[in-house]
């Protein structure tokens, strides 16, 4: 807890030694990304901030790129938000820091999911989800603020995260992500008559090759052509979600 308290300052103390007003835009840009942003890393791996922290460092770090100072305070003349679009979208790359806080903490959850036998993860496992897995754990009343953090985290990790299809058996085809070829990774359109629910049940039977009549009775035609594309893997024994580019 108390490098969330300390964090503002930290920032601070950059900032003031320096003399942003013998600094060219580059040179606030450089310092600003490789020093500034680069304090809060390793706190916000372990913490999820409050909004009204990521809101003062925010504004530490606004205020330097602008060439504001203790006794001259300069006008801002673009948000934040916009600053923080990447250049190619018309910003200037800068992070914003609740999300940068998220996904951070979503690096945390990656670790649970890519090596369930280390310590901690079998640990956070034994207290909070014995029972599913760590995409499906839910909220427990007196959590510990780690597993507050990790789950925050878990909520960005979901939306980058797409099931490799084996055996099938734990996808479910309507709520899952498994479909590459898919913006959303799941089917576009629900149709009433598709009685199926599990990604197994699409298969020819005893066999990971797919029962084409009935993928395309399951579906629209377009997210039948995706789904047609996968190859279902012969040797994993398990499905297993892994991060998207």
């Amino acid at each position: 807890m108390v490098a969330r308290r300390q964090e503002p300052n930290s920032i601070r103390q950059f900032i003031t030694g320096w003399s942003e007003n013998l600094l060219s835009c580059a040179g606030r840009e450089v310092l600003i990304k490789a020093n500034a942003q680069g304090v809060p890393t390793y706190p916000m791996s372990c913490f999820k901030l409050s909004p009204k922290i990521c809101k003062k460092m925010t504004s530490s770090i606004s205020n330097i790129w602008w060439g504001s100072s203790v006794d001259n305070h300069k006008i801002h003349w673009l948000k934040w938000s916009k600053l923080a679009h990447s250049k190619m979208d018309g910003g200037m790359g800068f992070r914003d820091m609740n999300f940068f806080n998220q996904a951070m903490l979503g690096k945390q959850g990656w670790r649970l999911l890519t090596r369930p036998d280390a310590l901690c993860s079998r640990v956070l496992k034994g207290k909070y989800y014995l029972n599913c897995d760590f995409l499906a754990a839910t909220w427990k009343k007196r959590s510990s603020e780690t597993w507050h953090a990790i789950r925050h985290g878990r909520e960005v990790l979901k939306q980058g995260l797409i099931h490799r299809i084996g055996p099938g058996t734990s996808v479910n085809k309507w709520n899952d992500n498994w479909i590459p070829g898919i913006q959303s990774f799941k089917p576009r359109v629900r149709l009433p008559e598709a009685m199926v629910n599990r990604v197994d049940e699409l298969f020819d039977g005893g066999d990971t090759s797919w029962n084409e009549q009935l993928v395309r009775q399951a579906f629209i035609e377009i997210d039948a052509d995706e789904i047609l594309k996968i190859r279902p893997s012969r040797t994993m024994e398990d499905d297993v979600s892994v991060k998207v580019a």
